[in-house]
């Protein structure tokens, strides 16, 4: 990896004593560079190197930022905004166990630390500790209220806990405090999906999609796509898939829409055409034929969004609940799971 380090190296020359013309009118004497180069205008190796980190953290290249973040832990083991970023990015790589020994280490050099705890709780949440991220969002909220990234998780847990009312309390006000944000728009869509809410729904994640970028607007689009699918608006969910797929993945998505808008005939069509269209798709499409063609009528309401609905927190599919239980009908694309609630950034 390239590092910026040109700045060093002309200090390294400068202090070499090459030959300088004396000092004309208009022309700076060699003191007098020696003397700008110790300005506060010229960036340190490591000042460049932290812009570059917070740039790659903000990019969403967490790869890049982790070993940029890294670096600079190496090299200043007690500074504690270093240690925060890497453990920012390790988080978000999904190294969430250490991700939270190095919150920790950063808790103990400055208790009491609530971007060090917040992230912690995040890290907790993910590897499925509700019960003591719960605490920790709590403590959190008690000092700070106005935390949208605690109120957005607190929404996320109770609605994962099939509680959509109480999650959207949580969620509305993480939507005050940070009005255009992407994941909490996402989020607060799917949830009045759950609630059978379809306009506020569509409006939510409409929104949400305008405000992400890259990866983040693919998956609240397939989102929205999921929820007109439901409701049984299977023209407009195409619209929408057809940006991002063709072919077998686009037919196996609208296979999965249509089942759970309780149109197992045309989820048979499109299942069947995703069979003929690819053999990457033929095991994921026959499990979903298979279990459309097999299971019961007689356990689902027969109108289109009149299931009910689970939300896993972290990648798991939006599913309906036969009789108390998620059916396991494969979500359409292994890239992005369909009805994910945001991971909260």
């Amino acid at each position: 990896m390239k590092h910026p380090i040109i700045i060093s190296c002309l200090v390294v020359l400068l202090a070499m004593g090459c030959a300088v013309k004396p000092a004309g009118k208009g022309t700076k004497s060699a003191r007098q560079e020696l003397a700008a180069l110790d300005s506060p205008d010229v960036v340190s190796v490591e000042a460049s190197l932290e812009r570059g980190a917070l740039a790659a953290l903000k990019n969403a290249e967490y790869s890049k930022s982790a070993a940029l973040y890294q670096q600079l832990v190496d090299q200043d083991n007690k500074e504690f905004r270093y240690k925060l970023g890497l453990a920012e990015s390790l988080r978000r790589l999904g190294e969430h166990k250490i991700a939270i020994d190095m919150y920790d280490q950063i808790i103990e050099l400055k208790p009491g630390h609530v971007d060090a705890f917040e992230g912690k709780a995040l890290a907790v949440m993910a590897l499925g500790d509700v019960e003591e991220a719960s605490k920790l969002f709590e403590r959190i909220l008690e000092r700070e209220p106005n935390r949208w990234r605690s109120l957005n998780a607190l929404g996320i847990m109770f609605a994962s806990k099939n509680l959509p009312s109480d999650g959207m309390q949580y969620l509305d006000e993480a939507l005050i405090q940070s009005p255009k944000n992407p994941s909490v728009l996402n989020n607060i869509g799917l949830v009045q999906a759950m609630l059978k809410h379809y306009p506020s729904a569509v409006e939510s994640l409409d929104k949400g999609s305008r405000y992400a970028t890259g990866g983040q607007r693919k998956q609240i689009d397939l989102n929205l796509a999921l929820v007109h699918g439901i409701f049984g608006q299977m023209d407009k969910a195409r619209d929408i898939v057809e940006t991002y797929y063709d072919g077998a993945a686009l037919e196996n998505n609208l296979g999965l829409y249509a089942h759970l808008a309780n149109n197992d005939e045309l989820a048979k069509s499109y299942l069947n055409m995703a069979l003929s269209g690819s053999n990457h798709y033929y095991e994921r499409a026959w499990k979903n034929l298979d279990l459309v063609a097999n299971k019961s009528k007689n356990e689902y309401d027969t109108t289109p969004g009149q299931k009910n609905f689970v939300v896993s927190p972290a990648g798991g599919a939006l599913a309906p609940a036969a009789k108390g239980a998620p059916l396991p009908l494969a979500p359409a694309t292994v890239d992005v799971p369909q009805g994910q609630l945001a991971p909260v950034r």
